[in-house]
C-alpha cells in the first residue's frame, strides 16, 4: 500500500483506467441484457466490437483521465486520503452518469432510432463536467482546510496547482 501511495500519479490514473472499464463495459453489457434482451456472450461480443474504436474509447475516457489527474495532485498537495476521497467521489458520480447514460441510450435505439442513441452516449464527456467540477471543488475545500492552518498564501489560485 505504501508503494502506492509514493506514485499517486501511476496510482490513480490506473483506478481510473479500471473505473472506466467497469463503467462503459459493465453498463452497456447491463444496458444491453435487460433492454434489448441479448444473452450475456453476444453483449460482451457487441461492445468489444463497438470499443474498438480508439477514438471513441478515448474521448469516453477522458473524464476518468482528468478525475486520476484531479486525485493525484491532491494526494501531492494533502495527502493520499484526501486523493482517494476525490477520486471516490468521482469514480461514484462518473459511474452513475454513464450507466444511466447506457441505459438512455438502449432505451432511445428501441423507441427512437440510432441518432438520440449516440447522442446519449456520444456526449458524455461533456456531461462530465459537471461531476469533475464537484470533485475540483471537494478538492479546493480540502486543501483550502490544509491552507487555513498554515500561512495565507492568497486565495483559490494557490490552492488549484497541479
Amino acid at each position: 500500500m505504501t508503494a502506492l501511495r509514493k506514485r499517486p500519479y501511476l496510482t490513480f490514473l490506473t483506478l481510473g483506467l479500471l473505473v472506466f472499464v467497469v463503467a462503459t463495459f459493465g453498463s452497456d453489457v447491463i444496458a444491453r441484457m435487460t433492454i434489448r434482451g441479448e444473452d450475456f456472450w453476444q453483449a460482451v461480443s457487441q461492445h468489444l466490437h463497438y470499443a474498438r474504436s480508439i477514438g471513441t474509447t478515448a474521448w469516453l475516457f477522458a473524464p476518468f483521465l482528468l478525475l486520476g489527474l484531479l486525485a493525484a495532485s491532491t494526494t501531492k498537495q494533502k495527502n493520499f486520503t484526501a486523493g482517494l476521497s476525490v477520486f471516490l467521489l468521482g469514480a461514484l458520480l462518473l459511474g452513475w452518469l454513464y450507466f444511466s447514460a447506457y441505459q438512455r441510450a438502449w432505451t432511445f435505439m428501441n423507441k427512437h432510432g440510432p441518432t438520440a442513441a449516440a447522442l446519449s452516449v456520444g456526449l458524455l464527456p461533456v456531461f462530465s463536467a459537471i461531476p469533475l467540477l464537484v470533485c475540483l471543488g471537494l478538492r479546493w475545500f480540502v486543501l483550502r482546510k490544509k491552507n487555513e492552518a498554515g500561512p495565507k498564501t492568497g486565495g483559490i489560485s494557490s490552492s488549484l496547482k497541479f
